[in-house]
């Protein structure tokens, strides 16, 4: 895996790192040894879902899709007031920046579209089983944290639900499906365009003051 979490690019960087992940987990979970050797790619991860058209242009050939459509974001700031996720100091212009952090829910519609010569039901079942390994359990939760985290935030699981099979008709081609499958993921994420104000470099003390005592003590 090569991608990362980047909290300024959120969107950008969480389907990178899902993909990456994915299609990871699926390579090392591909038991056909002259497959892996021939350089077949036995699945193939799309980040949407994939069209009619597509599917037609798929049908033939010998790899299980799993698609992941992004159907749902839901968008928090993290406190009241100025909302401040990090303070940058520069000190050649002697100002300070801030950048608001905000929290992410998303929620992917996860599918898994298998045909005869991809594998049927077989490639289907193996599909369903390598997702389940990599996206529930507290195992799955770590490996995900550790595989997106760049040092400046990661990809935390919520949850995962399998959903159920079916099987329909393309082209009059059978399609061995698993629908109703959702995924959700929380991030963190920060506004890349900061908030720039003058910086307090030094506090004056006045020596003249005087303290007066209460006299109503």
């Amino acid at each position: 895996m090569t991608a990362t979490y980047d909290p300024e690019k959120y969107l950008e960087s969480t389907i990178h790192c899902l993909k990456d992940y994915t299609e990871a987990g699926f390579n090392a979970a591909v038991q056909d040894s002259q497959a892996r050797d021939a350089g077949l790619q036995v699945y193939e991860v799309m980040m949407e879902f994939p069209p009619d058209d597509k599917i037609i242009e798929l049908v033939p050939n010998k790899r299980t899709i799993i698609h992941f459509e992004l159907d749902d974001i839901q968008d928090q700031i993290l406190s009241f007031g100025r909302n401040t996720a990090r303070l940058v100091y520069d000190p050649v212009t002697k100002t300070t920046s801030e950048q608001e952090g905000r929290r992410h829910i998303l929620n992917f519609d996860v599918g898994i579209w298998a045909w005869d010569k991809s594998g049927g039901t077989t490639a289907r079942l193996r599909a369903r089983q390598t997702l389940t390994n990599l996206f529930s359990g507290s195992q799955a939760i770590e490996n995900l944290r550790e595989a997106s985290d760049g040092g400046d935030g990661k990809l935390e699981i919520l949850s995962h639900t399998s959903g159920h099979f079916m099987t329909e008709f393309i082209n009059d081609v059978r399609v061995f499906r698993q629908i109703n499958s959702t995924l959700q993921i929380r991030v963190f994420s920060r506004t890349p365009t900061p908030i720039v104000t003058p910086s307090i470099e030094q506090v004056t003390q006045d020596t003249e003051l005087i303290l007066v005592p209460d006299l109503h003590l």
